[in-house]
Parts: structure tokens; C-alpha cells; sequence
């Protein structure tokens, strides 16, 4: 990257590799720096200070963990299809990515808000796929499938792909039966 000059899209790269591989604590303007080459001039070009770096870093995550899948997904026409096409964008994630926004929200206020802004434009989306499936309770099935999905998410079962496919593949099928009969009572 030493060569051309570095994007705003090119820092929220950087950082957005470092954080998913190391955590909040790597994403130093230092470390940001080297990984493109650039000097620290170059990055308060682009960002008045580290807050300024770190919401455009947090619109990044969740322009490409949130509102890319979901616009995978309505791009497909059949309904029935149109959840597959979201579970085959949210397979291809990178969920050490969204564990490591998670983390960071765990101590960081903004972040929290961000995380859970996020989590309710998920939790939004499936809950309309599920009414429009005619699922009975499709706000209680998107949470169950939300729950599942943050679940294996933090546990690492996403990581081998036949496994999320098999884990997504029991999921939908008992979303599936439950949206039927009706999700159960409290």
C-alpha cells in the first residue's frame, strides 16, 4: 500500500484485520500505520482522532456483517429461498470479526450501542422473514435463531463450514416445526 494513497475504506480495512485477529487493543494508529505504510499524518487526513477512526471503523463492520447479507438475501426473489441466500451470506461472515465487536462493546459504551443497534436490524430482519414465511410468533423464532447463531458464533461451531451447515440445517428445520405449532407460552 506504500505506494498510493490510503483510503478511508483502506484504514477501515486495517483496522478491521487487526481487530478480528487480535482484538481492540492491536488497532493503534502505530500498528494501523504500519500496516499500510503510511505515516500518522496520512491517517488524521482521514480521521480527526482515534473516536472519529473507531465510528468509521464500527459503520464498516456493520455495512459489511449486516447490511451486506441482508441485501443478499432480498435479492432473491422466492421467499423460501430467500432465507438460504441469507444463511449461506451470514456463513461466509467473518465471525471472529463480529466476536471481536462484541468484546469490545462488552467494556466500551459506544460500542455497546453500536452492537446493539446492529443486533436489533438482525433480530428486525428474521422476524420478517418469519412472518412472511406465516410463521406463528416470528419475533420469538427470530430470537431463537438469533440466540442460536450469537451462540455458536462464540463458541467457534461456525468456524468448520459442514458443521455451521449441518447446525444451520437442524436449526431451520425445528424454527421450522415451532413456527407451525406456534412457539411455546412463557
Amino acid at each position: 500500500m506504500s505506494g498510493g494513497r490510503a483510503s478511508p475504506a483502506d484504514w477501515c480495512a486495517a483496522g478491521l484485520a487487526l481487530l478480528g485477529d487480535e482484538g481492540i487493543d492491536a488497532v493503534t494508529i502505530e500498528r494501523l500505520c504500519a500496516a499500510l505504510g503510511k505515516t500518522k499524518g496520512s491517517f488524521y487526513h482521514h480521521f480527526a482522532h482515534l473516536e472519529a477512526y473507531q465510528a468509521a471503523l464500527l459503520a464498516r463492520w456493520e455495512a459489511d456483517l449486516t447490511d451486506a447479507p441482508i441485501r443478499a438475501a432480498d435479492r432473491e426473489p422466492d421467499l423460501r429461498r430467500r432465507g438460504k441466500r441469507l444463511d449461506q451470506a451470514v456463513r461466509g461472515l467473518d465471525h471472529e470479526l463480529d466476536r471481536a465487536v462484541r468484546a469490545w462493546g462488552l467494556w466500551n459504551s459506544r460500542v455497546r450501542i453500536a452492537v446493539q443497534r446492529v443486533d436489533a436490524r438482525r433480530l428486525a430482519y428474521l422476524a420478517g422473514l418469519h412472518r412472511e414465511r406465516g410463521h406463528r410468533e416470528p419475533a420469538r423464532l427470530a430470537e431463537l435463531e438469533y440466540a442460536a447463531f450469537v451462540g455458536a458464533q462464540q463458541l467457534g461451531m461456525l468456524a468448520d463450514p459442514r458443521r455451521a451447515a449441518r447446525l444451520d440445517h437442524a436449526l431451520q428445520g425445528a424454527l421450522a416445526a415451532l413456527g407451525r405449532r406456534g412457539a411455546a407460552a412463557p
